[in-house]
């Protein structure tokens, strides 16, 4: 590996870990919401964050903000429809299963990006990388064993989707290329907010506690957290930046403990521990390969 490819494929790790440390809380956040209605979260949170891309993305590009948007092209159209429907895959998971069946069952998400990253761009998915994935599964069973039963089939289903969307996602943002892509997680929350208003018992009776904690989420957690994930994606195969998401299940226990006072287990501290040295090496031994050529597509 040239010091030029060590350094993009650092900042990509840089990047993507940062976005999956930001969005650690949002299943904490979601818990946090009352008795609105499904479809009225959905509503609020793609809503919030849709306009808060929108703002963020005329801010940076002036004069260029459609030209953008039409840079992003059918990969771009199609990041945004795979987007649209995790989010609301993700918000279902959480309202039908546990919030740690859900994290359990995203971890499988590395497996997915595997998988198409070597069907659909030829990445090779080397045996270190397959090894970390196996052991940070291993890791995330060690957190949860007590409780991988305890969700509803329904809500596991949902939780098992997301991992396969945002999976494949991954592997559409690296044949993007060098394409920002961000313009596709705005267009997402846009279409994830259309589709679900109409399916909204009550969008305007939502409390004011509520539409703090889904503004907050809406704002800055999803665009700030998505934003970093998806950037890093260009820089790292698929499947070592899909390894990263983990991270939130580690720190979704440590959310909940400075939220709600729960203190994690003996089993969260050494299957984090497992899942985090999981992620460390394979990271360190990706940097330090001699030789390896960084991906990337023209369009």
């Amino acid at each position: 590996m040239t010091q030029t490819s060590r350094n993009l494929h650092l900042r990509g790790l840089m990047l993507s870990a940062a976005g999956i440390v930001i969005l650690s809380p949002d299943a904490l956040l979601l818990r946090l919401v009352g008795n609105t209605d499904i479809w009225t979260v959905i509503f609020y949170r793609t809503l919030f964050m849709g306009g808060a891309l929108a703002l963020g993305l005329l801010v940076h590009y002036r004069r260029r903000f459609i030209p953008a948007f039409r840079q992003i092209g059918w990969l771009g159209l199609v990041s945004a429809a795979l987007l649209a429907a995790s989010n609301f895959g993700f918000v279902g998971a959480i309202t039908h299963t546990t919030v740690t069946n859900t994290l359990v069952i995203l971890a499988t998400t590395p497996l997915f990006s595997a998988v198409f990253g070597w069907l659909m761009m030829g990445e090779k998915v080397r045996l270190r990388t397959w090894l970390s994935i196996l052991a940070a599964i291993a890791g995330i069973v060690v957190i949860f064993h007590d409780s991988l039963g305890m969700g509803s089939w329904l809500g596991d289903l949902m939780a098992l989707g997301v991992a396969f969307v945002w999976g494949l996602n991954l592997v559409v943002v690296r044949m993007a290329g060098r394409r920002d892509m961000t313009p596709s997680l705005c267009v997402s929350g846009f279409l994830s907010a259309a589709v679900s208003f109409p399916l909204s018992s009550a969008p305007g009776a939502i409390n004011a506690h509520d539409l703090i904690v889904l503004a907050i989420l809406g704002c800055l957690v999803l665009p700030l957290a998505f934003g970093l994930f998806i950037r890093g994606a260009h820089y790292v195969p698929a499947a070592e930046v899909a390894l990263l998401a983990p991270i939130e299940t580690v720190l979704g226990p440590i959310w909940v403990w400075i939220g709600v006072g729960e203190v994690p287990s003996i089993a969260s501290l050494v299957g984090g521990a497992i899942v985090l040295a999981a992620i460390f090496v394979n990271s360190i031994l990706a940097l330090r390969e001699p030789s390896r050529r960084n991906h990337f597509t023209s369009s």
